[in-house]
């Protein structure tokens, strides 16, 4: 049978991924990054914590932080409401892969300082956004080639960096249905764009943030690479006016 991969991801829990891929051939004007899925034929290369799209703040959002730092707390929150209440694993990588990023930002911070730095995006509280932003339980959809579809390859944990789509699974020993199987291979057999890497899977602990960073660096060894300094680092408020600021800073 003649395969086709869809140009979406879809993201966070979403039992059913046909909905998303049935609203995404009928809604021809939804955003390339929204709260549902990923348009990856034109979402740019990419996708950051401080990418719009995902996530947004309004005016009066804003009225409830103080500074930038509980915004960055805020954004985590919002990440770990889209992964699915039992699945302890994904929860701890990705508080540790945040306690990280808060970490790095401030390293790059301090080896950044200058006379010509901008101090109101050279700290650490807004290099923080410039992250790429961790995708959980990411899907892509497999369709056959009159475009009905066939399933969505499923995967615990996505990023989007530098054009491709790093796939990341938990090498724990469980058993992998053969359609689950199945979908995967298709999907690795039809796309370049597409990275699929295992890591040991998390376990229960009392300091989730100690957890399997190094094993996630490993895999995506791009998300080192986060802090550009030609890209103005952009937060998750966006006002009228400057809406392409984060297409023409994302490369």
């Amino acid at each position: 049978m003649t395969t086709t991969i869809s140009t979406i991801l879809i993201y966070g829990i979403c039992e059913t991924p046909s909905i998303p891929w049935n609203a995404h051939k009928t809604d021809r004007h939804a955003a390339s990054l929204n709260r549902q899925y990923i348009q990856l034929d034109t979402v740019s290369d990419n996708i950051r914590i401080g990418s719009k799209g995902w996530t947004e703040l309004m005016p009066d959002d804003l009225l409830q932080f103080d500074k930038n730092q509980d915004i960055f707390r805020h954004a985590k929150e919002v990440v770990l409401t889209k992964i699915h209440p039992f699945n302890k694993p994904l929860r701890h990588l990705i508080i540790s892969y945040f306690t990280w990023v808060d970490a790095q930002s401030v390293l790059i911070a301090k080896s950044e300082i200058s006379d010509k730095s901008d101090p109101l995006f050279s700290n650490a509280n807004q290099i923080c956004f410039n992250a790429f932003l961790p995708l959980p339980h990411p899907k892509i959809p497999v369709c056959d080639i009159s475009g009905t579809f066939l399933g969505a390859a499923a995967f615990d944990l996505g990023f989007h960096i530098a054009g491709k789509t790093y796939l990341i699974n938990f090498a724990d020993g469980q058993f992998l249905r053969k359609s689950e199987r199945e979908l995967r291979e298709r999907l690795m057999e039809h796309s370049d764009n597409f990275i699929t890497c295992n890591i040991a899977k998390p376990v229960a602990t009392t300091r989730p943030e100690n957890l399997f960073i190094d094993a996630l660096l490993s895999a995506v060894p791009g998300l080192l690479g986060f802090n550009d300094s030609r890209r103005i680092p952009h937060g998750l408020y966006y006002p009228k006016g400057l809406d392409g600021l984060d297409t023409v800073n994302s490369k």
